[in-house]
């Protein structure tokens, strides 16, 4: 490789989620990294909805932050509306989401990623990559540019061979509304030996709200209270963000049906769908569907929910959120105005559906690097995800384990037990994908220990032996761990008397205590806060209210945590148990031949990667670990 001054360690490709977390991931272990995207303008840029968050996807937002990522910082700066969802279902189930302003959520992440001396934000278009042999080397961009580094990270969402369809008579090549598509890389990966497939995904029209009648919609008020995403630049104000403070301003959302009168319309223009028209053939989510798979698949529901979302403050248009399509333009303009409060809606963008390339995730090592190509790492969208949280988890993965392999450090890879990243990724790499994959909290085992409160104090450990954090960073870190186990402390060493004791309880309806109790105890009782007890055995400790919560729900679901802890010590115990990469899988004749047959397809690192594949049975384990010891000893 030809060393000059525009060699790097890490190069990113794409600006997108994915891309950002990874660039600023490989720069905060310590590697050279420079982010190449088609336009710096579009770096963080929220394609599809302004909503960041949700269920498990809030909780991948605060891995992310407590492994040093950016996606919670921007967001904290940029909220323009906030719920916790899963209120009625207890704090162990919550899970934050935020409506975004676009400008500033764009804005605020092009100044994390420029906090970083060792990151340098680049525009081009990325031609192909340099190869010696089958290892990476760098990148060529369009313009002629030569960029050298040891490792490259593909962020390139679906831009990868993308392709727009509006209607079945519109169709343009392209990875976003007006954005080029990337063609050269897609048939680089052919010749690399990476399979690629086909998915599809959509966006739906956005709306001047001048023009709607609000009147006749539901109203939702933000319900922001003192929550912030980051933990790490925020602390003594919760309004404040470092020097920036959070936008005070925020913004309702509105919600209205798609009745009888929008479904006839759909109905009666299905056939000039993009999909339905035949001009689709890639499989789409099936949990974010278009207006028009609903109206299929659940053609006997009387209505289907929409949501108007606003944009940002410096403008009046609203995301229509629920009405993903690729009907022709007209056809969504009666669709629109059939909807009730949209009946003169002025419609400021198409809706659109777009199809792109991804490449199959069992291709890929735990750490994300490609088997095909040494030092070569994909992140996102590409490896047949959905969603800027799912993307950014990738990102982290990818990035740390580029600056690994460019730096010659330890690869890191997060375990199933210890975060929804670990989940995510696991999934992907051994399971793969049939359709865009999304994160829900039933894909993990472990939900009542990996949530979206204790997110910190699950990985800060990996985060300061990767030396992920700066000196204030781990000070924030360091007392906010100590602000849990301060409450626990208290919790379980101090006791109250029924005199103090039995006036919280009588304001929440729970029957008095007659003796001395422990706050341990009582704040086992379901309607109790472990606060409110706190501030009457410490009134004088001033401890972090998220820091509370997470004390209170150790205490409450301690039973149930700790069958989940030991749970998650067997998934560890399997993960120890390394599988050898080149094992003769065919030859293990006590092994079942579905069982040897995707072991030597997906060549699984660890006896955990192994369980987590469909078709090896617990039985088939057991004799793998005998025929694997057998082997190692021939």
């Amino acid at each position: 490789m030809r060393h000059t001054a525009q060699d790097f360690d890490v190069i990113v490709i794409g600006g997108g989620h994915a891309g950002c977390e990874a660039a600023v991931a490989a720069a905060r272990r310590g590697a050279r990294v420079a982010l190449l995207t088609s336009a710096l303008e579009t770096i963080g840029q929220l394609s599809c909805n302004p909503a960041m968050g949700g269920v498990a996807k809030g909780t991948v937002i605060r891995e992310i932050d407590a492994l040093g990522g950016v996606m919670g910082r921007a967001t904290d700066r940029a909220t323009i509306q906030f719920r916790m969802l899963n209120r009625g279902k207890g704090p162990a189930v919550w899970a934050p989401r935020a409506q975004a302003d676009r400008g500033l959520y764009r804005r605020a992440m092009r100044q994390e990623l420029e906090r970083h001396p060792g990151l340098s934000t680049l525009q081009g278009t990325v031609a192909r990559l340099q190869l010696d042999g089958t290892r990476v080397c760098g990148v060529e961009t369009t313009e002629g540019r030569v960029f050298g580094a040891r490792a490259v990270v593909i962020t390139t969402g679906t831009f990868l061979n993308g392709r727009i369809h509006i209607g079945t008579g519109l169709s343009v090549s392209g990875g976003r509304a007006g954005e080029a598509a990337t063609t050269t890389l897609a048939a680089q990966f052919a010749e690399l030996g990476l399979n690629t497939q086909r998915f599809k995904t959509g966006t739906p029209p956005r709306i001047d709200g001048r023009s709607v009648d609000y009147s006749r919609l539901e109203r939702q008020d933000s319900e922001i209270d003192d929550f912030d995403y980051s933990w790490s630049v925020f602390w003594e104000s919760p309004r404040r963000v470092g020097e920036h403070t959070r936008h005070p301003g925020q913004l309702a959302c509105w919600i209205t049906y798609v009745e009888a009168a929008a479904k006839a319309v759909v109905a009666d223009r299905l056939a000039e769908s993009a999909m339905y028209g035949g001009a689709i053939g890639a499989r789409g989510p099936r949990y974010c569907p278009s207006i028009e798979d609903k109206i299929v698949r659940f053609a006997s529901a009387e209505r289907h929910q929409l949501y108007l979302e606003p944009e940002g403050h410096d403008t009046h248009e609203l995301y229509v959120n629920g009405l993903s399509t690729s009907l022709p333009v007209d056809a969504q303009l009666a669709l629109l105005h059939a909807i009730p409060g949209l009946e003169r809606a002025v419609m400021t963008r198409a809706g659109y559906a777009i199809e792109y390339d991804f490449v199959p995730p069992t291709q890929l090592h735990a750490t994300l690097a490609t088997r095909a190509c040494d030092g070569l790492f994909l992140a996102g969208q590409i490896n047949g995800t959905t969603g800027y949280e799912e993307a950014g988890g990738q990102g982290v993965v990818a990035g740390l384990n580029a600056a690994a392999h460019a730096l010659a450090l330890d690869p890191v890879v997060l375990g199933r037990d210890s975060s929804y990243i670990g989940v995510l990724v696991d999934d992907l790499v051994t399971r793969g994908v049939d359709e865009p994959y999304r994160l829900f909290t039933s894909r993990s085992e472990f939900r009542l220990t990996v949530r979206q409160d204790n997110a910190l104090d699950r990985l800060y450990a990996i985060g300061a032996r990767l030396g992920l954090y700066t000196g204030d960073e781990r000070e924030r870190a360091e007392r906010r761990l100590a602000d849990v186990a301060t409450a626990l402390g208290i919790a379980e060493s101090t006791r109250l008397s029924p005199q103090q004791a039995d006036p919280v309880l009588r304001a929440l309806g729970e029957p008095p205590v007659t003796q001395w109790a422990l706050v341990s105890e009582l704040a086992k009782r379901q309607k109790v806060s472990l606060g409110d007890l706190l501030n009457v055995a410490a009134p004088t400790q001033q401890l972090r209210r998220e820091a509370v919560l997470t004390a209170e729900l150790e205490l409450k679901y301690a039973g149930y945590l700790a069958r989940e802890r030991r749970a998650a010590e067997r998934l560890r115990r399997m993960g120890e148990f390394a599988l050898p990469a080149e094992a003769p899988y065919a030859a293990m004749q006590t092994v079942s031949v579905e069982a040897r047959q995707k072991l030597a397809v997906r060549r699984p690192a660890t006896l955990a990667q192994a369980a987590n594949i469909p078709g090896v049975s617990p039985a088939d384990l057991q004799n793998l670990i005998l025929e694997v010891e057998r082997w190692r000893r021939a």
